[in-house]
Parts: C-alpha cells; structure tokens; sequence
C-alpha cells in the first residue's frame, strides 16, 4: 500500500504488483454483418440524419444482448487465409475506389479487404446527405497484382475488414490518412506529422483477468457523407455510426472525427451486457513499450529507446498530475489508480530522433492519447496493465478505466469521452517529468541510482523547490536537487531495496506554497 494522504487529498492510489500466469491475447478475429439500417426519416440536417442511426444502431444493440451470441463465419479463400503482416499488405486498395474521394471532397472513405490475421467481416454502409443508405459490396476494391490466381469469385467471398479515413483526397500534397477502423475494436489516428503508434479501442472485456481477455468486434459500420454547404464551407469532421457484438456484451457508438495538427474523435457509446461483466474496460488503450534508460536490464538491443508510449498520465479530479514511466518488467504487472479522472492517457514524451536512433520506425513521431471523459463515469479507477517482451512487434501494454460496480446483464450504459491525439503531452501548469533513468549506483551494486528530470517555464529552478520523496520499503538515501539555466531540474536519489520483490515510489518537487511539478510514481521490481 501507499502511505496515507491527508483527508481532502487526491484518491488515486497504486496496488502492489499482482504476479500470474495469464499472458495478453491477440486479437480475436470473427463477426457477423448485420442488414443495413433502416433510416426512419430523411432529414437534411446531418446531424439528425446521425442522430437517427445511432438509435437504430441502439435498438439493433439492445435486441443482440437479448439473444445468444451467435459468432460469425470467418472463413477466407484459402490464397488469403494464411497470410503474414508482409502477405497482407500486398492486398492493396485500389485508390479510385475511395468512396466520396473526388478533389475538393473534405474527406473519403477507403475499404480494407479482409485477410490473414483480419478475418473479421465487416459491413460498411454508406449514407448520403438525404438519409439513404448505400451497402458497400463492390469485390473489386483490392489490387491482386501479387495474386494472380484470384478470380472474381474470391474476390466476392473476401470482403472488407474495416476502412481508412483519409482528409482532403485528391489534394497533391494536402490529403493524408488520419485514421483506421481495423481488427475487433481497434482503431488508430493521427495528427499532421504524426506516424501510427498508440492504439484505441471501443471496448475491452477481462483485459488483464486470469480468466483471460474477450475482444467485442465492429460488425457495422454506418458512414456519413461529409457535406459542403451552399455557401462553399465544408465539413472540419467526419460522423458515423457503429455496432459491435461479442459474447458478454452488444453496443452502439458514434464517432466524430475532426484531423489537424492534433486529432480527436468523440465517442459516444451505449452498451448493453448480455451477461454480467466484472472487468470492463472504458477507453481502452493498447501500446508497446520495449525498453528506456529506466530498464537497465535490456542490453540486447543497441537503440537506446524503443516504444510507442513512454508513460501513463492521470489528472484526477483534484488537479493532481501524475506520471508513472512505462516499464518492461521480468513478469507481468498489473496496477490501478483509484478514483475517476478527470483525464488519461499513455503519451509518448520523448519527441528527439537522437534518443530512438530509428530513422525507419520513427518513434519520435508516435502520437500521445489524452482521454478527456465527457460527464459522471462514477467511480472507479484507471488500470495499467505491463506484460514482459523480447521484442518491438506486439502491444505488451494496455491502460483504461474500469468502473468499479460490475454491469449487470440487461442493464444499459452510456458514456461519452474525447480522445486527443497529440504531438507530445497535454497541457498542464506544472513542469513536467521529461525522463527517468535507473541504473546501478557505481559505488554499490545494491544501489539503484534513480534520475528524474523535470522541464518547466521560466523561473523554474532548484533553489525554490524541496523534495518529496518516500517508498513503501527499502532505503533511500543521497537526496539531491540541481538545475541548469534551461528550466531542467533533476532530482537524484538512491534506493537501496534490501529483499523487497515490488516497491512502489514516489517523487514531487514543491515550493513554500504548493506543489511544482507532476507526481512521479514507479514501480521497482527485480531484474
């Protein structure tokens, strides 16, 4: 347990490390395509026109949670059914079929086949600015230049998987990719600039649980066509509509998209439980972190980062900051942060190309995700989950908040959230963590020397701040504060963890008056 905080203080906490065999499951593939819905008016409002589909979507929802799961076929044509990453990738789209994707258009929609580790069926519908709804089932979307012996017929039997949205198609220059819809719930964006990295998520089911993970699945998706009004303004977001389904639960959500220097997709969603579920995940997140100057032990590979994310930041609803550095630890760990945020989310702050010396991967430009949750989400408490890896090819992280009180089959619930996808950390008004080291003392072995740099305004300098730094166990010694003339201020210390397998530690700078600088918090475990 942590130490105690003064009555009135902030709520959020960690537990103690919890050590299991359970391992973090791949992606679960398999979805029906339900029928297209039915608009029951055609309004010219856009907005309404989404309005009406997202409580359709709603009913169609609700009448799945009350019916058995029935798992879809997810059969392929046996040329694409063992495909690897670089086999899939061969499956090009077709640029020309880019639906709405004329010059001039704000946005355009792109299909993605099915294939490989993408066997999920996917419907995608089309709504045009009246209300009609168009179903997508053109076969010839892919380029099967590398697959010659694909016939017409396996193209009808292949079918999308999910779709790209791409801002200002046909613009030589301008338009670019900002988001994907691809694989159970997941779905990726990007800002200008900005390469894939961090992972999203409608849904997460038992991530994390010894029972094992469930992965809902999009089984429809319901796009609106982006509109230029009368007067030559045209749309700055793009709207749908999607249902997901899975054994536990069946859910409606509508998407707005809006690209730019710094993306964000609101999210609202209506789930209904089919059966009981103890674990759910809100706003889940999926990420990998493979190694940093905080995980000496990782001498195998020569860069000197590598990772999507580099930390986990909450603000809770008193206006604390915090910031826990990502750790690729010798088990699996998993720790939770009491109380409802006020927002979260795995950010990757380090944006120098000199600290990752990756010039293919371009960690430097991976987005960070900050979740802003749009009203009461009740109690709870956000969860991160850290699973030991060997290498950069799989998310071995994941972060989300898990309400406390279980959802109860039958029940209804409603949440909304926006996701910031963003070319560094949020915006806060202390200074920030900006790295942590952790390496052997060079006087002692049994010592781990632990670095923390914080960056603030200007002004910002060690003569007015003391630390504040404690550990549930071991002994910590050799307290220093120094600063440069760039608003850098390290704090150093040394821990000397005795036989303690887990110690959770915290760290703060603060003036006379108040606290300066986010919480840092970690979790020290052996090699």
């Amino acid at each position: 347990m942590v130490r105690p905080r003064a009555r009135g203080a902030p709520m959020f906490s960690v537990w103690k490390a919890i050590a299991s065999g359970f391992l973090f499951a791949a992606i679960a593939t398999g979805l029906a395509a339900a029928p297209a819905l039915a608009v029951e008016e055609s309004p010219q409002a856009t907005n309404t026109i989404a309005d009406t589909l997202f409580a359709d979507a709603a009913r169609r929802a609700a009448a799945l949670a009350a019916a058995p799961y029935a798992p879809p076929s997810t059969d392929l044509p046996k040329a694409f059914d063992g495909l690897d990453y670089d086999g899939y990738r061969k499956l090009r789209p077709r640029p020309e079929t880019m639906v709405w994707g004329k010059a001039g258009n704000p946005f355009a929609a792109l299909p993605l086949p099915r294939g490989g580790l993408y066997r999920d069926p996917v419907a995608i519908h089309f709504v045009d600015a009246t209300g009609a709804v168009e179903r997508h089932v053109s076969p010839s979307f892919v380029d099967f230049v590398d697959f010659p012996a694909a016939n017409d017929n396996t193209r009808a039997k292949l079918g999308a998987s999910g779709w790209r949205a791409i801002t200002k198609p046909g613009q030589a220059g301008a338009g670019y990719e900002f988001a994907v819809f691809q694989g159970g719930t997941y779905f990726r964006a990007v800002g200008e600039g900005q390469v894939y990295g961090v992972s999203a998520r409608a849904l997460a089911i038992g991530t994390g649980s010894a029972a094992g993970e469930e992965f809902p699945r999009f089984t429809d998706f319901w796009i609106l066509e982006p509109q230029t009004s009368k007067t030559g303004v045209k749309d700055e977001s793009l709207t749908f509509i999607a249902l997901a389904d899975s054994p536990s639960a069946a859910a409606a959500y509508r998407f707005v998209l809006r690209p730019g220097r710094d993306a964000t997709i609101d999210v609202a969603a209506e789930i209904h439980p089919r059966t009981d579920i103890v674990e759910a995940g809100v706003a889940p997140l999926s990420s990998m972190y493979l190694r940093g100057p905080a995980d000496p032990h990782m001498k195998s590979d020569a860069r000197a980062e590598v990772h999507d994310s580099d930390g986990l930041s909450i603000l809770s609803t008193y206006g604390d900051h915090i910031w826990r550095p990502l750790a690729n630890p010798a088990s699996v760990q998993v720790s939770a942060f009491v109380g409802t945020p006020a927002g979260f989310g795995l950010e990757q702050r380090r944006r120098e190309p000199e600290a990752y010396a990756d010039s293919e991967a371009k960690y430097e430009r991976r987005p960070s995700i900050w979740i802003e949750p749009q009203g009461d989400w009740g109690e709870g408490e956000v969860r991160l989950l850290e699973i030991p890896t060997a290498n950069e090819y799989a998310d071995n992280v994941a972060a989300f908040w898990r309400p406390a009180e279980a959802w109860r089959a039958g029940s209804v619930q409603r949440l909304g959230y926006r996701l910031h996808w963003m070319d560094g950390p949020h915006a806060a008004p202390v200074a920030r963590v900006v790295s942590t080291t952790i390496a052997t003392a060079p006087e002692s072995k049994r010592l781990q020397r632990i670095t923390i740099d914080f960056r603030g305004a200007s002004g910002f300098a060690a003569r007015d701040l003391r630390p504040d730094v404690w550990a549930t166990s071991g002994v910590l010694s050799n307290i220093h504060v120094t600063s440069d003339a760039d608003a850098l201020v390290r704090l150093t210390f040394d821990l000397e963890p005795g036989a303690s397998p887990v110690i959770e530690l915290h760290a703060a700078l603060a003036n006379s008056t108040s606290q300066q600088t986010e919480t840092w918090l970690f979790r020290w475990t052996p090699e």
